[in-house]
């Protein structure tokens, strides 16, 4: 290990360019996860958050609430069902809120408050419990309207923030749950006198001991022209989620073959370069494994290096930039994403090792050896 460290304080300028460019990919990586899961947390937070086992849409709008239709009476017959302990209407539309000077496109919510489909994590405050309180939550890229802001949504209705929702947001929007009358009330141009407001999605309490795959099927089932969906799998059919999914993990992918590639033409140049100096350390008594042992340790410690200086830029980065990227790094994330660095560096490096294997002691007595 002296050995290893001496040769890089020697050569700390190739070094130190091979950390930072691991740092770079590190940094990047990182930074595009970070993204990624505050974009995925703003379009699937109101279904991951919402205190419901399965979610029942209009069977035309393709598991998408925004578009999705249900008369009222659905509520009733989803309730008859074997299997449900308690179901409640979810509706949702688009607003422009204002608060202190501040307008904004919110998402308006309508919730029977501590029914299926309200918010299970509640940050700060309380639901809403009395007409012309809300519940706020922001789509992960900017502030939540404070709890105690008076925020008017459309035209001439103030809501009082009572509380703040985590990451409960529909459409990477903020937005606003209210109770289902004040919801009307939020429509009731659109309505006209005496109109009530249609159900986006119907939110559904599994009874115990009823599998929530099976209860799902059976109301599809004893419904007519409904979409029922567990949870998760609503999360999963939101549009969106899965081309962002997949667009960011090939961008995972580029980026740990980009690492690979990197240190493994690095430590394979650097090995060539210095082979006569491998040939004498094997001629004065040292193993294949000292000498192998000799490459892992410099790969770990130039692409430890790299994976500290990337991940303290990324997090700094986040940080001060919270207002516009909306997200920090979860440690399971950073640890996950080192873990496979590190890994890919050891892989990489398996093509210089692969020629240290080959070095015999006998060569120091060419002239080749001898250099």
């Amino acid at each position: 290990m002296r050995l290893a460290l001496r040769e890089i304080r020697r050569s700390k300028l190739r070094f130190v360019l091979l950390a930072g460019a691991v740092g770079l990919l590190v940094f990047l990586l990182l930074f595009f996860q970070s993204v990624a899961g505050s974009l995925l947390a703003g379009f699937t937070g109101g279904l991951e958050q919402a205190d419901a086992d399965v979610v029942v849409y209009d069977a035309t709008a393709r598991a998408n609430p925004v578009v999705s239709v249900l008369p009222m009476t659905t509520v009733d017959e989803v309730s008859r069902v074997s299997g449900v302990a308690e179901a409640a209407a979810v509706a949702q539309t688009f607003v422009v809120a204002a608060s202190g000077g501040v307008e904004e496109e919110a998402i308006l919510v309508g919730i029977t408050p501590g029914a299926p489909g309200s918010p299970s994590a509640i940050a700060e405050g309380r639901l809403p419990t009395a007409p012309g309180e809300a519940l706020a939550s922001s789509g992960g890229f900017g502030e939540d309207f404070p709890v105690g802001a008076t925020v008017q949504v459309g035209d001439d209705l103030d809501v009082e923030v009572v509380g703040i929702a985590a990451d409960a947001s529909y459409n990477v929007a903020t937005t606003l749950y209210v109770p289902f009358d004040t919801y009307e009330q939020a429509l009731a141009d659109r309505l006209g006198p005496g109109g009530a407001a249609p159900a986006s999605f119907v939110a559904v309490r599994a009874a115990d001991g009823v599998a929530v795959e099976v209860l799902a099927q059976d109301i599809a089932d004893r419904v007519p022209d409904v979409q029922a969906l567990t949870r998760a799998e609503a999360v999963d059919a939101l549009p969106g989620v899965d081309l962002i999914s997949r667009s960011f993990g090939i961008l995972y992918v580029l980026l740990y073959v980009v690492v690979t590639i990197v240190t493994g033409v690095f430590f394979l140049i650097l090995t060539v370069q210095k082979r006569d100096a491998l040939v004498l350390l094997r001629a004065v008594g040292a193993e294949r494994a000292d000498v192998v042992r000799l490459v892992l340790a410099q790969v770990l410690t130039v692409v430890g290096l790299g994976v500290l200086l990337g991940t303290g830029l990324a997090v700094g980065l986040l940080r001060a930039t919270q207002d516009l990227f909306g997200s920090e790094l979860a440690v399971s994330t950073i640890a996950a994403s080192a873990a496979a660095v590190l890994v890919l560096g050891v892989i990489a490096a398996s093509g210089a090792i692969r020629r240290v294997l080959q070095i015999e002691p006998v060569e120091a007595t060419q002239a080749a050896g001898l250099g």
